[in-house]
């Protein structure tokens, strides 16, 4: 990896983030600076890790987590923006793959397998957005709390989509416009399942379905994408 290639770098939010290879996986040139600290990181037996692939549910997730741990505490969840309350560190199940954070097949294929030698729970998007109750539920008592009714209702209204697209706490609006223009692309778009079916072309679905069958023939973990 050159991380030299940080010397001088200035990102002026009209070019695509520079990027490197760190252990055969492409990566944001900032993740390549500091992976020695990524790599040597030492989890504590009591630490919680919410690892999804981007703009696959992190921030949705980070938010409910943060909830249920203060049980409710809407007040707790304005102390500080998502990216400070959660750290992020790039772990990777290693892959070589020609995009940034490596082969999507890849990193729930992986995490999937792991499941059944580690305490993992796997949460699906399409779930939590058709029953948010009884994921959320299911998120509390995976990490030890037992709320009631009124403290989930309130974790499910304060996590909604529309909530926390007003939420300055959440929506990453904190982050200087250099860095992330929220006029050229938001950060929170539709939070809808299914809106591949307004982007893709007939085509591009065959070609798509096609891969998906192939990539995913050998494992037993299946996704919706539609309702």
């Amino acid at each position: 990896m050159a991380l030299n290639k940080m010397e001088g770098f200035k990102f002026d939010g009209t070019e695509r983030l520079a990027a490197d290879y760190v252990k055969g996986i492409l990566q944001p040139i900032t993740t390549c600076a500091i992976w020695d600290q990524i790599w040597n990181f030492q989890a504590k037996p009591d630490d919680l890790l919410v690892s999804t692939y981007p703009k696959a549910g992190t921030t949705w997730t980070q938010e409910i987590v943060d909830l249920i741990q203060n049980e409710g505490d809407v007040d707790k969840g304005l102390r500080a923006p998502t990216h400070i309350r959660f750290p992020f560190i790039e772990l990777m199940i290693p892959s070589v793959a020609s995009v940034c954070w490596g082969s999507w097949y890849d990193h729930v294929k992986g995490w999937w397998e792991a499941k059944d030698q580690h305490r993992i729970l796997y949460l699906f998007y399409e779930d939590l957005k058709m029953n948010p109750k009884h994921e959320i539920r299911k998120l509390a008592e995976f990490i030890g709390k037992n709320l009631d009714d009124e403290v989930l209702d309130k974790i499910i209204h304060h996590t909604s989509f529309d909530i926390m697209k007003q939420n300055p706490m959440a929506n990453y609006s904190s982050i200087p416009t250099e860095i992330m223009n929220h006029s050229i692309s938001p950060f929170m778009r539709k939070g809808e399942v299914g809106d591949w079916k307004h982007h893709f072309t007939v085509a591009q679905n065959e070609r798509f379905d096609e891969d998906y069958k192939k990539k995913m023939a050998n494992t037993s973990l299946t996704f919706r994408f539609q309702f």
